[in-house]
């Protein structure tokens, strides 16, 4: 035979391409509740039930009914061998050739062909069977995938009731959970391609002793279950931001690609904290989108005061100041096409030195100083007061994480 299907298929939708080739039919592949998993591409002279498959993604009710009936399901089920189905004209179905897909005993899923004229060689036949044992194989990676995928699902959203329940879950899906560890979110706006992140965050974890359990991909970011060898206390809260840091900077090494947030969650030592650890590596991300100053915090306990901004911005909604400093200055500079607000930002990002801030406001030093006396004079502020000046660095650094600047 000039073709035969290779074991080393990467995909089902592959896999249904290359029996296609071999048999000369077009192929369908199905789970066992006859959801379709992949079909090959379109024969000109397709029947009504192939094409209501496929667009509704699953063999239709009416035809399942029909194959049960007609006794070609029961001898799919009994039988390892290729059986030919007859045609059922009254659901729109040709002749097929199928097999059952088994995982030992366990049906999990058929191979339908559409027959043309209904003969295929000895060798063909052969080469059939072989496709079904591949597609077996792939079927139960694909399981044991969704299997772990929803493992980590349930753990980022607080699911189980107990360190048992989690760890029951995890054996059967195979996954060894770590005793302890961290999230970590890598994200990037637009449709990046990802499809090398988490080979690249496996390497540079490993050279820090850093274990990559589980992972979920999303169209523009990656979530990972980290887990470290030793048990995490909290007085190891440093060590574990420097090690993270340390990936973090190799990771932008193998993956030289502008614009990827990378944001980790507090380390945690039980199943039950990795949902905590989650949630923080997201909040870090959207300070990542809101704040560009907050890019080089990759770690959230390392973040400060920007940990309570969201806090805050839920208080602000609930409890509006109308007319308050920030909102004095911002009138003003719209009615005097002035800066001070910008100007009072800069002055608090330099910790009250005149100097600094003139220098990158590119003005004179007195020229700062009679703009911080005007905002003293128009915002009715004491920049003498420490309480008012971390206030207002609150307030400020609140409406830029808003959006309202």
């Amino acid at each position: 035979m000039e073709h035969i299907i290779d074991s080393q298929v990467d995909s089902l939708q592959t896999l249904a391409e290359m029996i296609s080739e071999v048999m000369g039919s077009p192929v369908t592949i199905e789970d066992e509740g006859h959801r379709l998993l992949a079909y090959s591409t379109h024969d000109p002279s397709t029947d009504p039930a192939r094409i209501a498959t496929i667009v509704g993604r699953k063999v239709p009710e009416h035809v399942q009914r029909a194959l049960y009936e007609s006794g070609a399901m029961q001898r799919l089920l009994d039988s390892e061998e290729p059986q030919h189905i007859r045609e059922l004209s009254e659901v729109g179905l040709r002749s097929r050739m199928a097999i059952s897909v088994r995982h030992y005993d366990e049906v999990i899923g058929y191979i339908w062909l559409l027959e043309n004229d209904g003969s295929y060689t000895t060798a063909q036949l052969q080469q059939f069977k072989r496709g079904a044992q591949i597609a077996a194989s792939k079927m139960m990676q694909q399981q044991q995938r969704q299997q772990k995928m929803e493992l980590l699902r349930r753990l980022l959203n607080g699911r189980f009731q107990s360190e048992q329940e989690a760890a029951q879950q995890s054996r059967e899906a195979g996954v060894e959970l770590p005793v302890s560890g961290y999230v970590l979110i890598m994200e990037q706006a637009g449709q990046p391609d990802t499809s090398s992140w988490y080979d690249k965050v496996v390497q540079a974890s490993g050279e820090y002793a850093v274990k990559v359990h589980l992972q979920l991909l999303e169209p523009n970011r990656l979530i990972l279950l980290c887990g470290i060898k030793s048990v995490f206390q909290s007085d190891s809260s440093a060590e574990l931001s420097a090690r993270i840091r340390m990936i973090i900077t190799r990771l932008r090494l193998l993956l030289p690609v502008d614009g990827i947030c990378y944001a980790a969650g507090e380390g945690f030592g039980s199943a039950l904290h990795i949902q905590r650890s989650y949630r923080q590596a997201r909040e870090l991300i959207t300070l990542h989108q809101h704040l560009p100053e907050t890019h080089h915090i990759h770690y959230y306990p390392d973040a400060g005061f920007y940990r309570y901004l969201n806090a805050m911005q839920r208080e602000a909604e609930q409890f509006p100041v109308s007319w308050g400093p920030i909102e004095r200055l911002a009138a003003y500079d719209r009615e005097h096409n002035s800066n001070l607000l910008q100007t009072l930002a800069v002055f608090l990002d330099h910790d009250s030195d005149a100097k600094q801030a003139a220098a990158q406001l590119h003005v004179h030093t007195n020229t700062l100083n009679y703009r911080l006396r005007r905002i003293a004079e128009v915002g009715h502020v004491n920049l003498d007061s420490m309480a008012e000046k971390v206030t207002l660095y609150l307030e400020l650094k609140l409406l830029w994480f808003e959006g309202d600047s």
